[in-house]
């Protein structure tokens, strides 16, 4: 298990999201003030004026959803294809934080501040996709081995 560079890959993207939950992901800047929008909550002045639940949860389950697969490792068939949904879901946080973005806020914000944790699921699906190319070449060699015996 350990041996697999898909495993480091999987474990760096776990560790990776939960280094996302407690940074600032983007400040909205309007007329009266500064808006900092995180996975804990969207801030104001520095009191809470807002819940960003959702999102809270979407990394904590992509992080455990991550140190899930690395187990299933007798498994490739389902490593692959748990890796692929994962990918898909790791750019869907990208859908996300636009919907913060654009859906929350009854008038247009003048600026917007895009925050560094949010190359951070890019950079994630670059590890599943590499993740997801390891499993296939396990399996690959696997069946070529079964075929010699």
């Amino acid at each position: 298990m350990i041996q697999r560079i898909q495993t480091v890959f999987w474990l760096v993207v776990a560790v990776l999201f939960v280094v996302m939950i407690p940074q600032e992901w983007m400040t909205l800047v309007f007329p009266d003030g500064n808006y900092s929008v995180s996975p804990t909550g969207i801030v104001h002045d520095s009191t809470n004026i807002g819940s960003t639940i959702p999102l809270l949860f979407y990394t904590i389950i992509m992080a455990v959803f991550n140190f899930v697969i690395i187990f299933l490792y007798k498994k490739r068939i389902l490593q692959w294809r748990l890796t692929f949904i994962d990918m898909i879901l790791t750019l869907g946080a990208y859908g996300i934080i636009l919907l913060y973005r654009y859906y929350v806020w009854e008038t247009e914000p003048v600026a917007t501040n895009w925050g560094y944790p949010l190359i951070i699921p890019g950079i994630c699906a670059i590890l599943e996709f590499l993740a997801w190319r390891a499993v296939i070449r396990d399996e690959i060699k696997v069946r070529s081995l079964d075929r010699l015996r």
